[in-house]
């Protein structure tokens, strides 16, 4: 019997919460690891990246940046990575992965409830940047023929009151599990 592919998942502190749920969901097809601690926003995850590969080499990756990119330090403060830069970051990012071989798959970023998340934050994130970002991730994702697992999507059409926590942006188990349904399948696509 062959050894599982092994799915390196990329991301933020929401992908860390779906990758135990992901990793019972591909149990026996797959080995699904999470780069160390959080990935933060795209200069944080293109400074690590290549030791992230040098540790945990894998057939499969699953990535996501954003959350991190758009938020807004108050008062009145601009993104922490501005949107040209953001992309800047990604494109070089989306060109080292494929330089590895491996399948990838990109993960949209999820929605916030702002209300919340600034009840709680002393920073502020806001749909608007998501959206942005997301579209232009969306536009990299689509030049270099990568595929897209719209998490936010799946998200925004499950009901976000009761699917994320009081801080507005992580999820609940139930929420996490959600997530990990729709990435599950979109790493069985590619492996």
């Amino acid at each position: 019997m062959n050894a599982p592919n092994r799915i390196l998942l990329i991301g933020d502190s929401i992908s860390m919460g779906y990758t135990p749920h992901v990793a019972v969901l591909l149990a026996g097809r797959a080995d699904v690891v999470h780069n160390p601690g959080n990935a933060g926003d795209t200069d944080h995850t293109r400074a690590d990246l290549d030791a992230w590969l040098a540790e945990l080499p894998a057939e499969v990756v699953h990535f996501n940046c954003g959350l991190h990119d758009i938020k807004v330090a108050r008062p009145g403060g601009a993104n922490q990575v501005p949107l040209p830069r953001y992309r800047e970051n990604l494109t070089w990012i989306v060109q080292r992965l494929q330089a590895t071989g491996a399948g990838l798959v990109w993960a949209s970023s999820t929605p916030v409830i702002e209300t919340r998340h600034q009840a709680v934050k002393d920073f502020d994130r806001y749909n608007r940047d998501v959206e942005s970002y997301n579209l232009a991730a969306a536009e990299i994702m689509a030049e270099a023929g990568v595929p897209v697992d719209d998490l936010h999507a799946v998200a925004a059409a499950a009901d976000l009151q009761s699917f994320l926590t009081p801080d507005g942006v992580h999820f609940t188990e139930a929420g996490y599990g959600l997530l990990a349904s729709a990435v599950a399948e979109a790493l069985s696509r590619v492996l």
